[in-house]
């Protein structure tokens, strides 16, 4: 039996005055439902490609040059998964967290599609009027937005929506513990901020009336002004989104967070020097692809991770592309280059109270965004050695696969939003 979902939860600690601002502040590791997705008929199709022969060279391995014409190829096969009836829907134009294996969506999962039409408008896959060009998608979701049911205890959003009608999605919204998922919140926020500011004449005055007005979180800002004294990477991605809306409380306050990081004592994992704090790839990746004005700082310290990976495998000759999502175990897990126990490439629960001792996974997202990053001898092996397992992304690309070569049968909105982000940056970026 395929488990369906499982608890990620975004801690913070309570510091601030009152129940909705204690959601806010403090060290920030988990505070939602994280549908698994086990694309089944994706595994299926790969079985079917072994028994008609060897797979054909994958995007990268048969490119002569990893140059912006591969990186638009790499995006087109991620854009595959946001097609109508895969990971959106054509009636409501919202998105699927996992395809036809879940079709509810959480607003981290709003946030990453919002990003992902912008993106692919972009890079080109898609234009900008039409039907259901990017102005259609984006103008479906900003509707939903101003429209969608809210909880009528709190006055804030259900935890989950119903992609196929934008209704709460019951069956998990009802175990929500708190009134808002601040996470959430934060990661669509950084999304309606990179809308405003990619069509202000169009949507921005809708947008200020969906944080601002319709759902008031101004209430959550006393929390996050408090929250300075974190160390947690992940409140440095998601209190940016909370900055670009109010600037002038909390928008120093994911600066402030880098400098806690960065002041912390040292640890090395493989003779990389890091700080010692919990480290994993997502919030890095995500922050430095969707965030204007990167610190020059994150960006050194997304490459002292990345050399961190190099390293491991010039020590092991093990691949690695370490950050969060589906697993073998049924479980969503974490993978942390620096763990929360201090140690050096562990894998946790949700929660962090467990320890796994399993094949690490080599997720396809990290693959393709340290190519995109770095392009260097590693990233390259490690992007054609994922693309040589996996199957080929008719529907968008699987989550990837162990260091024993076993598929992850899944395919969602993060691991292909996160590889539009990658490809763009890329192709933005071409040497």
């Amino acid at each position: 039996m395929i488990e369906r979902f499982v608890n990620k939860k975004l801690r913070f600690g309570r510091k601030a005055k009152g129940l909705v601002a204690c959601l806010i502040i403090g060290v920030l590791i988990v505070s939602f439902l994280v549908f698994l997705p086990q694309q089944r008929d994706s595994l299926g199709h790969w079985l079917n490609s072994l028994a008609s022969g060897p797979k054909s060279p994958g995007l990268i391995e048969s490119a002569e040059t990893v140059n912006s014409t591969v990186w638009r190829a790499v995006a087109t096969s991620a854009w595959a998964y946001f097609q109508l009836g895969v990971g959106v829907d054509s009636k409501t134009g919202l998105p699927y967290a996992g395809a036809s294996e879940f079709k509810g969506f959480t607003d981290w999962d709003l946030g990453v599609y919002i990003q992902a039409v912008i993106d692919a408008q972009k890079i080109g896959l898609i234009s900008v009027n039409g039907a259901w060009g990017a102005n259609e998608r984006l103008d479906n979701v900003v509707r939903f937005l101003e429209t969608r049911p809210l909880n009528e205890t709190t006055n804030y959003p259900f935890w989950f929506y119903d992609g196929t009608n934008g209704k709460d999605y019951h069956a998990l919204s009802d175990k929500a513990t708190t009134p808002v998922d601040g996470a959430d919140t934060g990661r669509l926020l950084v999304a309606l901020s990179n809308l405003r500011n990619y069509d202000d004449g169009l949507f921005a005055s809708r947008i200020n009336y969906v944080v601002y007005n319709r759902t008031d979180y101004t209430d959550l800002v006393d929390g996050i002004a408090n929250a300075s004294i974190s160390d947690n990477i992940y409140a440095y991605y998601i209190y940016s989104g909370y900055g670009s809306f109010w600037p002038s409380q909390v928008g120093e306050v994911p600066t402030e967070i880098l400098d806690n990081i960065l002041s912390k004592e040292t640890i090395t994992a493989n003779g990389v020097i890091l700080p010692k704090v919990p480290l994993t790839c997502e919030p890095l990746l995500c922050s430095i692809f969707e965030i204007s004005n990167v610190d020059s700082r994150l960006s050194n310290l997304m490459k002292q991770v990345y050399l961190a990976h190099e390293a491991h495998y010039n020590a092991t000759g093990q691949f690695v592309a370490f950050s969060e999502g589906n697993s073998l175990t049924k479980q969503f897990i974490y993978e942390w280059i620096v763990a929360p126990n201090g140690g050096t490439w562990k894998i946790t629960n949700d929660a962090q109270t467990l320890y796994y001792n399993i094949d690490p996974i080599i997720y396809s997202k990290v693959a393709f965004s340290f190519l995109s990053l770095y392009n260097t001898t590693y990233s390259y092996n490690l992007a054609v050695h994922v693309e040589k397992i996996l199957p080929t992304p008719t529907e968008g690309y699987l989550s990837g696969i162990d260091t024993t070569g076993k598929i992850i049968p899944s395919v969602g909105s993060n691991t292909n939003g996160l590889i539009l982000g990658a490809a763009l940056y890329a192709i933005q970026n071409e040497r």
